[in-house]
């Protein structure tokens, strides 16, 4: 009976939940620009995955196959993009609900971290990887609470470990340590039960850990068999001397992008590393340095990602902030009072919660505290504190009955409680947030404005590769440019030429690059390379020579296209 009387709850607060989940999303669908480099790599990787060749392992090889998939959907790259942002942003709360509520978290609990999540700033945090890294995790996490058997859950967890290695190659080491551990554990309890009479029970158990052993050791071994070892090349010294130049830059507040002159400050303290370790070993005062700027910054950047979105006004900011904090609290007691009472299917995702804490905690001190390195583990986080919670028991003064005033009902008549009470407020007040929660766009009505301006109707990028699609060129383009590429988004047979690349005079670097277009942005305007050189600056204003190019203003922006006339004569 009251099982029964309470499932019309836990299926109308799920449906708010992806509601108001969705709701957000789509209002934010449409208010932010392309992003180049990083993301745009992933993508670009998806269009040659399966024609040429997989990409590389050091690549997050996972993430462009996952593009690829998306691809059979919607093939145009822009939409594409978007498409990809929507889907990772709207699935990660409806799987954190989920997660928690399948590892025993009260209604209210799992309903205060998901609509605190779909309401933060992880909505908009990019690149998108983490996010994809996250629903992995979560799937994997999901999955391990189905199994009752221990080492067949923690079989699984090394399979999603396994998977997100491709996708955040910071956690190969730690899923194969994970990975070796659990079939070091599983083969011991096999061969343990060859001893003694061959029972049924015994040959069960047995299967069992042979099983999870299989998993362990093959999954992995697999992956890497196929995509290869994730830290060939050295991507991991590059992310640290990209981020070493940023705190370098933010320490001594210069005014210069650390992205592309990343080399000149790392090299001034590690002339000669190629890897983290040389870094560490030729100059222990600059690295340490680095890694305790990451510290004092690991809090800031934590907060960031979990507060609410700037659009939503205070009075529910407030009230989502209250209810995160006391779930988060109440979880982390129980974490602490009470261990042995966790729910066992909750139990049996900490470990791989504990190895991404670890990974993320080293890899954000090593490299920088970034947004999207600590998406992952909040979203984890979050589900384990809301599952915690329904091991505490609350003081008589914090339950609904006692501040609404209503008489205690006694403990023999459980069928004619107010059972209903906690429930139906908490149904309530989900659908008055959802109706009063505006939408980044205006997109969908609500009962409240607003916190900020409308969104630009103009985006620099996506205005950009709107007239270099309307130009349709055609063969080989090189682009010079500050970004990696419009050329993908254009569908052009494009050559990025990187402004890096320039050691010569301006003219010369275009002529030796056989240059067909120049994307002029504030990025390369700014860039000590071209900024220096008087050719590039009479060129970009269009006060000194030419030659064939011809400039085109991006209307509505400051970007400017310079395209040769030979390559516009090659259109169809």
């Amino acid at each position: 009976m009251i099982r029964s009387r309470g499932a019309w709850a836990r299926w109308l607060v799920a449906a708010l939940v992806l509601l108001l989940t969705w709701k957000t999303t789509w209002g934010v669908l449409g208010t932010f620009d392309l992003g180049f480099d990083d993301e745009t790599i992933y993508l670009e990787a998806a269009h040659w995955a399966g024609k040429r060749f997989l990409p590389l392992a050091d690549s997050s090889p996972l993430y462009p196959l996952w593009y690829r998939a998306l691809s059979y959907v919607e093939p145009d790259p822009v939409r594409l993009y978007f498409l990809n942002w929507f889907v990772l942003t709207a699935a990660l709360p409806a799987l954190l609900y989920a997660l928690a509520r399948r590892s025993g978290a009260p209604l209210a609990a799992a309903a205060a971290v998901a609509v605190a999540w779909s309401t933060s700033t992880a909505v908009t945090t990019w690149p998108f990887v983490s996010k994809f890294a996250a629903v992995v995790l979560c799937l994997g996490a999901l999955a391990s609470t189905a199994i009752r058997d221990r080492r067949l859950a923690a079989s699984v967890t090394v399979a999603a470990l396994a998977l997100t290695a491709y996708a955040r190659a910071e956690l190969t080491v730690p899923s194969f340590v994970f990975a070796g551990a659990v079939a070091l554990h599983c083969l011991g309890v096999a061969v343990g039960t060859l001893r003694g009479p061959p029972t049924s029970a015994r040959r069960g158990e047995r299967a069992r850990s042979l099983l999870a052993l299989a998993i362990s050791v093959l999954v992995p071994l697999g992956l890497r068999r196929l995509f290869g070892d994730p830290h060939q090349g050295g991507r991991a010294f590059f992310a640290f001397g990209q981020h070493y130049a940023l705190n370098v830059v933010e320490d001594r507040r210069l005014g210069v992008d650390p992205w592309t002159l990343w080399d000149r400050f790392a090299r001034e303290a590690f002339p000669r590393a190629t890897t983290i370790g040389e870094a560490l070993r030729e100059n222990p005062a600059a690295f340490f340095w680095h890694v305790r700027r990451n510290l004092t910054t690991l809090p800031v950047a934590a907060a960031e990602l979990v507060a609410p979105l700037r659009f939503v006004p205070r009075s529910l900011a407030a009230i989502v902030v209250l209810a995160v904090a006391v779930v988060v609290v109440a979880g982390a007691c129980a974490l602490v009072i009470r261990p042995s009472r966790l729910d066992r299917r909750l139990t049996a995702w900490l470990p791989l919660l504990a190895v991404v804490a670890l990974t993320t905690v080293g890899s954000t001190l090593l490299v920088y505290p970034r947004e999207h390195y600590l998406l992952p583990l909040a979203c984890l986080s979050l589900s384990a504190l809301a599952a915690a919670c329904a091991r505490l028991r609350w003081p008589s003064a914090l339950r609904p009955r006692f501040w609404l005033g209503l008489p205690r009902v006694p403990r023999l008549a459980p069928s004619r409680r107010g059972a209903a009470l906690g429930p139906a407020l908490l149904v309530s007040g989900l659908a008055l947030l959802g109706a009063a929660l505006p939408t980044r766009r205006a997109a969908l009505p609500s009962l409240l404005a607003s916190n900020e301006p409308a969104p630009p109707e103009v985006h620099d990028n996506l205005r950009t590769v709107e007239l270099l699609r309307s130009l349709r060129l055609r063969g080989r383009v090189p682009i010079l440019e500050a970004d990696h590429s419009r050329g993908v988004y254009a569908e052009l047979d494009f050559v990025r030429v990187a402004q890096w690349e320039k050691a010569t005079s301006f003219w010369d670097f275009v002529h030796a690059r056989q240059v067909a277009v120049v994307a002029i942005t504030w990025r390369l305007r700014e860039d000590p390379r071209f900024r220096s050189d008087p050719e590039f600056v009479a060129f970009a204003d269009g006060t000194g020579e030419r030659e064939d190019f011809q400039l085109m203003p991006v209307p509505g922006t400051s970007v400017v296209l310079a395209v040769r006339a030979s390559a516009l004569a090659r259109r169809e």
